[in-house]
């Protein structure tokens, strides 16, 4: 069955992995379809945008401007490569510390309609401070796709995490060859969004995917941590 991101198939590093473009598909499904309506027409900003693979799925989705910040230049360069497209010039990636990035735009007196916060969540420390950042530049929507730890009581477990892969948390601190990184409890995150006058809405992973569940086992796993995605919205809106 086709996806949006079949187009990635012919690129590097995607080229010799089916089943990681095959998973981004399976996510489009949890992370974009469902908020398509709030995406389209909207100013989205996508943090830790990676190669630009998400803002390019939220131009594709109807955003009329996807601002995206990755602070591994590399990866913002492999954006180039990718399919021009009517929706693609909606897509500006910035190479930035996304903390840095997000004070300079608040400063200049920048909003944003909808922020996307796919994957980065828990592979930071400061996450009420991130919150507390996009919740000034006016969002009427936060989407967080993350991993969480599954205890009833609101916690962060604090991990060491390797900086030379991709995927994971840079550091400013030369030569350093991992970091710490810390992954919040559900309950965590929803005394975040209410202290920041937020209503949290966790998506039902089983509703939308049915019973292809391939490459997904990780929002579905047994033990202390699940990946989950949920939706942050002004209170009383």
């Amino acid at each position: 069955m086709s996806g949006f991101f079949d187009f990635l198939k012919a690129l590097p590093p995607y080229d010799d992995n089916a089943n990681t473009v095959h998973r981004l598909d399976q996510r489009h499904r949890l992370i974009i379809d469902p908020f398509q309506p709030q995406i389209a027409g909207a100013r989205v900003l996508d943090i830790a945008a990676h190669d630009g693979r998400w803002s390019y799925a939220l131009a594709h989705a109807g955003a009329e401007e996807v601002v995206g910040v990755e602070a591994r230049a590399d990866l913002v360069a492999r954006f180039a490569k990718f399919p021009d497209t009517p929706y693609k010039p909606r897509v500006k990636l910035h190479c930035n510390d996304l903390f840095a990035e997000i004070e300079t735009r608040i400063a200049a007196g920048e909003t944003f309609d909808v922020v996307a916060v796919y994957g980065i969540f828990y592979h930071i420390m400061d996450h009420f401070r991130l919150l507390s950042l996009i919740r000034k530049l006016g969002p009427r929507l936060i989407i967080i796709d993350s991993e969480f730890i599954k205890a009833d009581n609101a916690m962060v477990q604090v991990l060491k995490e390797e900086v030379s892969n991709p995927l994971n948390a840079v550091t400013d601190v030369e030569g350093q060859a991992h970091t710490v990184v810390g992954v919040p409890s559900r309950r965590a995150t929803e005394f975040m969004a209410e202290a920041l006058g937020m209503e949290l809405t966790w998506v039902d992973h089983a509703l939308l995917l049915g019973d292809d569940r391939t490459g997904m086992k990780d929002y579905f796993r047994e033990g202390r941590k699940i990946r989950l995605t949920c939706a942050l919205t002004p209170a009383g809106a």
